[in-house]
């Protein structure tokens, strides 16, 4: 893949786990924070797009020096971190909804436990080591983190509902009562974020029904002028697959969903681990073909 107009400058959107962030969730390769600092001091406009909440996600935004737009939830939160200027969107699961799914029979027969989310709270029904780490719970203070029973204390509308079990015959009983919701939820379940463990594939996400990576790609663009053609994209799992399927220019991390990379204009040369991001970016920018 080459870059058509070199001197144009570009919208970069990154997603966090499993493209800029190493295995561990925690770090970034010093070749990718050299590069995406790098193309900001170039005139280009970086924003992040993922699926964590703004707690886990924030401390990312400030180590590669970003001032844009930030993503979180798979856009159903869109807000500026550090301006405030933009007003904060958010597509919700309603109240009403909410209550109807946590109420629906079989999901208060089967749920082994349930998380319910806002931009800035989170109830857990039961404490559990693995949800606090994967949603990073504990990351911010000033967010509102409740172990307490959803039934009785969440109120309000909600950016996602986490729904886990005890194996997969009981995930597909839920899965199945949950189609009478198909009309406002997008349900996901499995290794939606590439974290494969037992836990995560009896791991049920509930959205909003329009939000998707894809739909906040076009957001992005407009809100920066910039056409989307032109616009450059790196992600690994399926929750990316409308952002790079919609950009001019989407990128598949190596160690990404081979789905992913069949609908890709490129696959970088290196891991996440290995800094990917950064090789593909800085040789992409510089008129490489990569």
């Amino acid at each position: 893949m080459k870059l058509e107009h070199i001197n144009k400058k570009r919208l970069i959107l990154l997603d966090l786990d499993g493209t800029v962030l190493r295995k561990d969730g925690l770090s970034i390769h010093k070749r990718t924070v050299d590069a995406v600092i790098r193309a900001k001091e170039n005139g280009h406009t970086i924003c992040l797009i993922t699926g964590r909440p703004n707690r886990a996600a924030n401390r990312f935004y400030h180590e590669l020096g970003l001032t844009t737009l930030m993503t979180n939830f798979d856009g159903a939160h869109i807000h500026d971190p550090l301006k405030r200027h933009f007003k904060r969107f958010i597509f919700p699961i309603s109240e009403e909804n909410v209550y109807d799914i946590i109420n629906n029979a079989e999901v208060k027969k089967y749920a082994k436990n349930i998380l319910i989310e806002s931009y800035d709270k989170a109830v857990v029904q039961k404490k559990d080591e693995f949800i606090e780490k994967f949603f990073h719970l504990d990351d911010v203070e000033g967010d509102e983190y409740f172990i307490a029973d959803p039934y009785t204390t969440w109120n309000g509308n909600a950016t996602n509902i986490v729904i886990l079990t005890k194996d997969d015959d009981d995930k597909d009983i839920i899965l199945r009562s949950l189609e009478k919701f198909k009309n406002t939820i997008k349900i996901q379940s499995g290794s939606i974020y590439g974290n494969i463990t037992d836990n995560s594939f009896c791991m049920i996400s509930l959205t909003n029904k329009i939000v998707n990576k894809g739909f906040v790609t076009e957001i992005l663009a407009q809100y920066y002028n910039k056409d989307v053609r032109d616009v450059i994209a790196f992600g690994d799992q399926m929750n990316d697959y409308e952002m790079i399927d919609r950009v001019g220019y989407g990128v598949a991390m190596k160690n990404g969903t081979d789905t992913l990379k069949n609908i890709a204009k490129g696959i970088t040369n290196l891991t996440n681990d290995e800094g990917g991001v950064g090789e593909y970016l800085d040789r992409l920018l510089a008129g490489e073909e990569v």
